[in-house]
């Protein structure tokens, strides 16, 4: 009877121990995502925390510096976010298209300091062929 108590203590123990370390590993990993009209309203709650943001270029906004960037992204409101990047940014990074920029916010100089930047492509992909069938039927 012994020996089965210690084996479920055993076994109960090392389900805590397993569940412990994926929380503490989950914890540490995740990354909040928001659209820019998200992010405002959370911006002071969420000073220090990275996060990734969502958000369309302002257009001629864009300020470039050999590999610095600087440059504004809004959402469906009026407010804009300022974003300072430095590195490579991709061929389709341009005034209009939509980004996610991975970084931190910082209040004090309201600027989002990105580590990252992907530029979405655009979704306007449809074939040719497919519009002139649609157009003869």
């Amino acid at each position: 009877m012994n020996s089965k108590l210690a084996i479920i203590a055993s076994i109960g123990a090392v389900i805590i121990a397993l569940g412990f370390l994926v929380y503490t590993g989950l914890s540490q990993n995740m990354v909040y995502y928001y659209h820019v009209d998200e992010f405002l309203p959370k911006a002071a709650a969420l000073q220090g925390e990275v996060i990734k943001l969502n958000g369309r270029v302002t257009d001629g906004s864009i300020q470039k510096n050999q590999m610095d960037y600087r440059f504004l992204i809004h959402g469906t409101k009026p407010d804009v976010i300022t974003v300072s990047y430095h590195g490579v940014v991709p061929d389709t990074f341009k005034d209009g298209c939509d980004v996610v920029v991975e970084g931190i916010y910082n209040p004090a100089t309201h600027e989002f300091q990105a580590t990252t930047l992907m530029a979405k492509c655009p979704t306007k992909y449809e074939s040719q062929t497919n519009d002139k069938q649609s157009k003869r039927m």
